[in-house]
Order: C-alpha cells, then structure tokens, then sequence
C-alpha cells in the first residue's frame, strides 16, 4: 500500500489506512460519517481524504438521493468510494497439486482466473517457474496493467520476515524456497506472504465488517487442514508463525500413518487427498455406480465432484461425506471447547456439500 498512499507530512499512513477501509466497508459514505467511523477528527479526515482523492485510490460521486446540506450553505457534500480501477493485485494461490493465479481489482473483485495443475514431488524451482509464467500470461492478456502488489497463499510452514517458503508435509522438495524474492524480481511489486489458512481469516475479516471485534476461528480444510485463530483482525501466529496445524493433531490413534510421520492424524480423513481416496474405493466397490459413471464422464476424480452428489442424494456419495463430517465436527468441538470463540468458520471444498456437513 506504501507506493499507493505515498508519503505524506500532514497525516500518518495508519490514518490513511483507517480511512480507506473506513470508505470501503461504508460505500459510498460521506467524509461525515468517515470521521464518526473512524473516530478522527474532521479536519483529520479532510487532509486525508484529499490526499487519497488526489493518488486516484478514492473517487468522488454524486448521491442519488439529497445529500445532507452543510450548515453554512453551498453545494452538498459529495460521496466517496474506492476507486476499484486505480490499479490490481496479482494473486497466487499454491497447492500441492493445483497452481491458481487471478488478477483483481482494488476490492478483490477478480478480472480472470487461470489454474494449472503441478506434481507435488517436483522441484520448487520448476514450480515457481510455471507460476510465474501463469502470472506473466495473465497480466499479458491484460495488457501488462500497473500492479498494487501481489499476494501469495502458501502452504506449510512460512518464514515472513525473510521471504521463504519453509516447508510442506504435502511437498517434499519444497524446502527453504526464496519465494518472495522470486516474485518481486518477476513483476516489480512488492509481495505480501503467508500461509492458506491466515490467508482465508482475513478474506472473511474483509467480506464482513461485523467480524471487526470478534474473536474467530477458521478451519480451512484443502490438501492440508489448518487453523486460524484470528482476534479483532490480527492473526496469532506462534513461534516461528507455526500455529494452527490442527491436520496433525491425532483424532484416532488407531487411524492410518500420515505423511508428518504421525498416525490417525485429522489430515489422514478429512483433507482433499484422503477424500479422493475414499472415493476412489468407493469407485472400485461400485464400477456401475453414479460416482464411478460421472468421473467417467468427466476426470478426474476430485472431492468437490462426491460432495455434489452426496448433494443430490446419492447414498454412497452421501454416507462417506457424513462420515466425513464426523471427523471434521470432532474437530470444530475441539477448536471451541479450546479457544471459545465468537465464531468458527469453515472454509474449503466441502461449501459445495454445506447442508449435509453441518446436519
């Protein structure tokens, strides 16, 4: 946000940030209501406002209903709201088997959306490169626009502070990776880093204002299951940022050997992985069945594919999601008898299966 905001002698950049998304949660709102939202004074907001206006990141437009006359006179006050289109953000999204990359506007609308898939025994520099040339593709098509920054949703286990994708139980060549570095060098942005689960906290933090002085926790369940406990928007992140590897707590010590090296681990029933599996057996139990017919029809198996079913009514599809959600409910129990939340959120595949899930 620094080459946006820019530098200023009248007023701190964390006021300039308060403002912003004062507008943007409020839009379009009046400098009135910013300065009540906010709290600043309205001289305060004044300068501010102006100094936004004048680098393109707010815009001025005229209300549609009458506006609240000033006290003293003249024309009414006019509404502000964030100008989308002032530049875009390049996001990139790593799995271990899927690359995704979208370019978005300034309030996260996305413009386009382009995935590839990846072997998660590559090498990290093999799967930086094909990153980079997904992004370079997109940005391409768009006519190479000018960036706010770009942002990178990780996997495993991150160092921030020096720009490194430390490791993934999910990638085992995906070690001390300089990813930061790669990208900045790549497109002249600066990057912004952490891991999936943080990633979709804040997502929700953004989408609902409401969340602002709540404590939350969000249970992100992908190839890896992670926790986010996120308090009035900030993230706690543990030593070494390693909180929240809820997918290696053992849930069934009889369970199968997961890939940390533990047994019975949450990972081994719930992630994207574990689900395919099921449903490969399910497949090889019942060739004739709707599952075994539809992935068929169009490969490959993937969970979102079961859920669907399980969905519709399918009985096979529909038994191995609830004992799915079996394990994922064990989880969420654990989560708010521990840390006793305002809200817990789940975030994942399985939105596409919502109803059966949370019966």
């Amino acid at each position: 946000m620094n080459g946006l905001l820019g530098n200023s002698t009248l007023i701190s950049e964390v006021n300039l940030r308060l403002m912003l998304q004062s507008v943007r949660v409020m839009q379009p709102t009046y400098r009135s209501a910013v300065a009540r939202h906010t709290g600043l004074s309205r001289a305060t907001v004044t300068v501010g406002v102006n100094a936004l206006l004048e680098r393109n990141v707010l815009e001025e437009i005229d209300a549609a209903a009458p506006a609240p006359r000033r006290a003293s006179g003249g024309r009414p006050p006019r509404l502000l709201r964030v100008n989308a289109r002032a530049k875009q953000v390049l996001a990139i999204d790593i799995e271990p088997d899927c690359l995704r990359v979208a370019l978005t506007d300034m309030l996260a609308h996305p413009l386009e959306v382009r995935e590839c898939p990846i072997d998660r025994r590559e090498g990290s520099r093999r799967i930086v490169r094909r990153l980079l040339e997904l992004g370079q593709s997109i940005l391409k098509a768009h006519g190479n626009p000018d960036l706010l920054g770009v942002g990178i949703c990780l996997p495993g286990l991150i160092d921030r502070e020096n720009g490194l994708a430390v490791s993934s139980t999910n990638m085992p060549r995906w070690r001390n990776v300089p990813i930061r570095r790669m990208v900045e060098e790549a497109f002249g942005a600066p990057v912004h880093m952490d891991r999936s689960m943080n990633l979709a906290a804040l997502h929700e933090w953004w989408l609902h204002p409401e969340l602002e002085s709540c404590r939350v926790v969000l249970l992100s369940l992908r190839t890896g299951i992670g926790l986010s406990l996120m308090d009035r928007g900030q993230i706690y992140r543990g030593r070494q940022d390693s909180s929240g590897e809820i997918g290696h707590t053992v849930i069934d010590i009889h369970g199968p050997p997961c890939e940390c090296g533990g047994q019975g681990c949450l990972e081994c029933f719930v992630s994207t992985r574990a689900v395919t599996a099921r449903g490969q057996r399910l497949v090889d139990q019942e060739p004739g069945g709707r599952l075994a017919q539809a992935v068929v029809a169009d490969p490959p198996l993937r969970p979102q594919l079961i859920y669907r079913l399980a969905k519709s009514g399918d009985p096979a599809c529909e038994a191995l999601v609830r004992d799915i959600a079996r394990y994922i409910g064990i989880a969420a129990s654990n989560a708010i008898n521990l840390l006793a939340p305002d809200h817990l959120l789940i975030a994942g595949s399985i939105d596409t299966a919502d109803t059966i899930i949370l019966d």
